[in-house]
């Protein structure tokens, strides 16, 4: 009888270790798959990083183009209004200009454009029809 417990303890130690074997090829394959995906997952990581570095770089790009482009718009703003007041300031005088190129008194210009009497003289001298003669 103790051939048999032997036996049966023999077999018990097999199957434990048959089973210790199974459960060590089982814990080998998961423990390669786990490092396979981890390997992956640090691809793909790092992958994402340089998307984000690069997203940043053309965000940093666009600020700067868009800094240049407001800066430009006021500078040209800017113009535009040094440009629309020289113009409202000259209009006046263009069109006194013109009217005394046509033919326009001195008087006629103080009359109609509210100018004063040296602004209209030196109009009419300066722009006014001259004599052939």
């Amino acid at each position: 009888m103790s051939e048999w417990i032997a036996f049966g303890l023999a077999a018990v130690a097999l199957a434990l270790g048959a089973g210790a074997l199974f459960a060590l090829r089982r814990i080998t394959l998961s423990h390669a798959a786990l490092l396979e995906r981890v390997g992956r997952l640090e691809q793909q990581l790092l992958l994402q990083q340089q998307s984000i570095t690069g997203l940043t770089a053309g965000a940093i790009g666009m600020d700067r183009r868009v800094r240049r482009t407001e800066a430009t718009e006021r500078m040209i703003s800017d113009r535009q209004e040094v440009i629309e007041n020289q113009q409202a300031a000259e209009q006046p005088y263009s069109h006194a200009i013109r009217l005394v190129q046509q033919g326009a008194s001195s008087q006629r210009l103080m009359e109609e454009l509210g100018l004063s009497e040296s602004e209209a003289t030196l109009l009419v001298r300066l722009h006014g029809l001259r004599d052939s003669a």
